[in-house]
């Protein structure tokens, strides 16, 4: 048995079993200990167990916390590596594209060219007309919306096979890279004036967005594990400060503060996005999908230059994954897990293997709550942004107020991180990822509420009454400020903050080293089958239903949130012990 082998087998003996279940054994070359779990008739009475006697040696940076010390030391994340940062701001690069080049669909399908306008979707200034230039609809453009967002979350399941199978996972990246480039030139030769006005740019335009979408999936179901990757303590250590204050290492507070980083880098890339929704408005939609895709360029720069500077992943296998699926299969088939004292092909025992499986299942069992609150987050946006263009914007763009939503998390993660999260604990007050997810379901529940309040108040002030979202009576639009939609999105925004880095990161955390990517995309996939969910909203996406979609995915919102916390509540027990 490999050393990395004998340090994994005690990783996960130190979270199920109490002290006296370890007998160290001898020394392994290079450090690495090596032990032997016991039966149960040959344990040790814990008062015999000495732990400052025999001490466990692993490769960690320092030794592993005792029992005294769990309980005494102050706790704090470890440094996290600058290669973490420097995918993160790949992810930055890619993100900026996406949601530049994807906020413009609505308007692009929906609304045909303005008249009067420039004939590059702009409108004529000083009106209230809101840009356009296919002039397909709501109903189109939603449904184009959506399979834009299907893709984008249902190929990360192919991005993660492919890494953790064949590839590897720069590998997967860079070839997403290289379709992405593919689609943001087809996006820009769409909103060419000239191909607009001779109405050529739907063909280009669909072929971009079907690249566009699918090479997100590469990417994206790649990028957090190999940020998570960088930081290789695989256990929490006791280290000294400079002070000489002895603390312990969280390496959970570490992996919280890497995803952090990493969703904080998707909503800043989202939010330069607001560049675009100018650009549509004041100049046209071919500077507008020009800008996202300038922004890309720098990520296969940056690919470039942190590659060599990466820690290797674990190299790509099929075996890990038919084994886990086996054991999977075992686990659901009968109520308990077939114990066997042998091992696989690569030296892990059954045993371990059922406790890989099983976190698998219930990280599976987990994320799918988020298939509901991904409609309450931004499954609606098309909605939304149809809203606000029934709504009176004095010059500001009608898809502008959706990019609060990226602005509050990068606000708030920070804050959450340095000053809320440590005051909380501080207190003693229970605030785990679980009850964290939970805030963060009710908050999107409340902006949903406050959306369908706001289409009701526009109904009623519409000078077409019910029939807001074609009016072409007076200015054509509601005399109701836009910006009161602003509520919608800085609640979404305070939700995913809690809900998505906190989901996240209990899914890294029960995921087996060999499979991140693929209980990454798992999550990912989430997102893909909530869009295909919306698609069953289309009847009542249109004058005068707009109300309904909002009031039923809060009422769906709330049944996923009691389900998270009478499911899952055990694991904030297990995150406190």
């Amino acid at each position: 048995m490999s050393p990395s082998t004998s340090i994994g087998w005690i990783e996960r003996a130190r979270k199920f079993l109490s002290p006296s279940d370890v007998r160290r054994g001898g020394l392994l070359e290079g450090g690495g200990g090596n032990y032997e779990l016991l039966s149960p008739s040959e344990h040790y009475e814990p008062e015999e167990f000495d732990e400052a006697a025999f001490p466990i040696v692993t490769s960690l940076p320092g030794p592993f916390p005792t029992s005294a010390q769990v309980k005494n030391l102050r706790r704090i994340p470890g440094i996290v590596p600058w290669t973490a940062y420097a995918i993160a701001l790949v992810e930055l690069a890619e993100r900026a594209s996406y949601y530049g080049v994807g906020g413009l669909f609505p308007n692009f399908v929906q609304r045909p060219l303005p008249p009067g306008g420039p004939g590059t979707g702009a409108p004529p200034a000083g009106s209230q007309i809101t840009p356009g230039a296919l002039g397909l609809g709501l109903q189109v453009s939603t449904a184009l919306s959506v399979v834009f967002s299907l893709l984008a979350y249902t190929t990360p399941l192919l991005g993660g096979l492919l890494a953790d199978m064949r590839w590897g996972k720069f590998k997967t990246i860079a070839v997403g890279t290289g379709i992405a480039g593919i689609a943001h030139v087809l996006s820009v030769y769409a909103a060419l004036p000239s191909v607009l006005q001779n109405g050529g740019a739907f063909l280009p335009f669909l072929l971009g967005l079907l690249l566009l979408g699918g090479s997100a999936g590469l990417i994206k179901a790649n990028i957090a594990p190999i940020m998570a990757e960088q930081y290789t303590p695989t256990e929490d250590y006791v280290s000294s400060l400079p002070n000489g204050e002895k603390v312990i290492v969280d390496r959970e507070a570490t992996i919280q503060r890497v995803m952090s980083a990493y969703y904080g880098s998707i909503n800043v890339g989202a939010f330069l996005a607001v560049l675009s929704t100018f650009a549509e408005k004041y100049v046209g939609f071919w500077l507008a999908f020009l800008i996202p895709g300038v922004i890309f360029l720098f990520m296969p720069i940056l690919l470039y230059v942190v590659q060599p500077h990466l820690v290797a992943s674990p190299p790509p296998s099929t075996s890990a994954l038919l084994d886990n699926y086996r054991q999977v299969r075992k686990l659901v088939g009968s109520s308990h897990g077939t114990r066997r004292h042998s091992t696989d092909r690569e030296g892990r025992s059954h045993e371990l293997l059922d406790a890989e499986a099983g976190d698998v299942i219930r990280a599976c069992k987990f994320f799918g709550f988020f298939v509901i609150y991904n409609i309450a987050d931004g499954g609606l946006n098309a909605l939304v942004t149809s809203l606000a263009g029934s709504m009176t914007t004095n010059g500001v763009p009608n898809d502008f107020l959706g990019h609060a939503n990226p602005l509050v998390i990068v606000i708030a993660i920070p804050i959450l991180n340095r000053y809320i999260y440590p005051w909380i604990s501080a207190r003693g007050i229970p605030f785990g990822p679980v009850r964290r997810v939970v805030v963060g379901f009710l908050l999107a529940a409340g902006g949903m509420v406050w959306s369908a309040l706001i289409q009701h108040a526009v109904y009623k002030t519409s000078p077409c009454g019910y029939q807001a979202t074609i009016c072409d009576v007076g200015t054509g639009v509601s005399p109701l400020s836009a910006w009161l939609i602003l509520p919608a999105p800085i609640l979404s925004g305070l939700s995913e903050s809690l809900a998505i880095v906190s989901a996240m990161e209990i899914g890294y955390m029960m995921s087996p080293p060999s499979l991140r990517s693929i209980i990454n995309s798992l999550f990912l996939f989430t997102q893909g089958i909530s869009s295909a969910l919306v698609l069953a909203f289309l009847p009542i996406m249109k004058d005068p239903y707009l109300v309904w979609p909002f009031t039923i995915t809060t009422i769906m919102t709330l049944i996923a949130t009691c389900g998270v916390w009478k499911m899952f509540r055990y694991l904030d027990d297990d995150h406190r012990s």
